[in-house]
């Protein structure tokens, strides 16, 4: 069954992680735009972060043009290649689910940076005064897929 439906399930999967980004930053730049959520004192805040580079901020200092074309063509690549090993005949459900959250979040990740210029982050963790570099749902889409990718090749492996 799970080969019969494997195209509609993925592009399906792929677009629910995609959506729940998407909602998920509409609605918090609503509200932490202007000010920081407390959510767990002392650990845990919604806060309103404009990224312009890849995760926690890295190549935020090129200039943007180049930073744009890179960061679209990255994200783009990364999509197509998910996509491609979705799709193969001998794709575990493991490497499957771990493509489509890699998917889901590339795209959401795309989708602002050609609409904003930038990706909007919320999450903030912190310990006193040391805070963990903000990040989104997509970027965890893309941590777990990425995850859900290792286990599965470290897995046949042994």
């Amino acid at each position: 069954m799970f080969k019969k439906y494997r195209y509609f399930l993925g592009v399906s999967l792929t677009l629910l992680f995609f959506a729940i980004d998407w909602v998920s930053k509409y609605y918090l730049a609503k509200f932490t735009i202007n000010h920081t959520i407390t959510v767990i004192p002392n650990f845990f805040n919604l806060v309103y972060v404009q990224n312009t580079g890849i995760a926690f901020g890295f190549l935020a200092h090129l200039s943007g043009i180049y930073r744009f074309i890179f960061l679209i063509a990255i994200s783009a690549i990364v999509v197509i290649i998910a996509f491609y090993f979705m799709f193969k005949e001998n794709t575990s459900k493991t490497l499957f689910i771990g493509l489509t959250m890699l998917a889901g979040g590339a795209l959401g990740n795309l989708y602002d940076r050609i609409v904003h210029g930038y990706v909007l982050d919320f999450f903030d963790f912190y310990i006193k005064t040391y805070h963990y570099p903000a990040f989104n749902f997509a970027d965890s889409f893309i941590t777990i897929g990425i995850l859900l990718i290792l286990y599965d090749k470290i897995s046949k492996k042994n």
